[in-house]
């Protein structure tokens, strides 16, 4: 049974031009780099965003209503200002891709009915498939809980 973290970020939300550095596709973590982060904003057709309070408590919420829709098992979600950690399974044959580009769906979906109609999320989205049973025990443990955002788990069966 496959068993992945997606990660979705708010829209310009992690800028190359970070402290901490910024994560390219295909190459991993680069330091920071004002100049590219300059010539991205440039090029920008919108505002960044920021998930606030009630923008996660909305996206938590359709998680919940996704993962039932499309037969995902929802282990853990965590949000923060900048992005959404979902931690989900599956039984049958579905590319992790598919799955991913579903759920985005159906969170953009629904900020656009609760909210103005806008780009909410970054091109794509980080999916990182679940090792083992010692690496799930870290996302649910460690990892997942040590977000500041609205949070949702499956062990508790509600929002902690």
């Amino acid at each position: 049974m496959p068993c992945y973290l997606f990660t979705f970020y708010a829209y310009r939300s992690w800028m190359p031009d970070r402290p901490r550095g910024f994560v390219k596709r295909g190459r991993g973590v680069l330091a920071s780099d004002c100049k590219l982060a300059a010539r991205y904003a440039d090029r920008a057709a919108e505002a960044p965003v920021r998930f606030t309070g009630k923008i996660q408590q909305w996206l938590v919420d359709e998680c919940q209503v996704a993962c039932r829709r499309q037969l995902l098992r929802l282990h853990c979600i965590a949000s923060d200002s900048t992005h959404l950690h979902v931690l989900v399974s599956w039984r049958a044959f579905r590319p992790s891709t598919n799955v991913r580009s579903s759920l985005k769906s159906s969170l953009t979906r629904r900020l656009n009915c609760d909210a103005s109609r806008r780009t909410w999320f970054s091109n794509g989205a980080s999916r990182n498939r679940v090792r083992d049973r010692r690496h799930l025990s870290y996302l649910l443990n460690e990892y997942l809980p040590a977000h500041r955002g609205w949070k949702w788990d499956e062990r508790k069966g509600a929002f902690v």
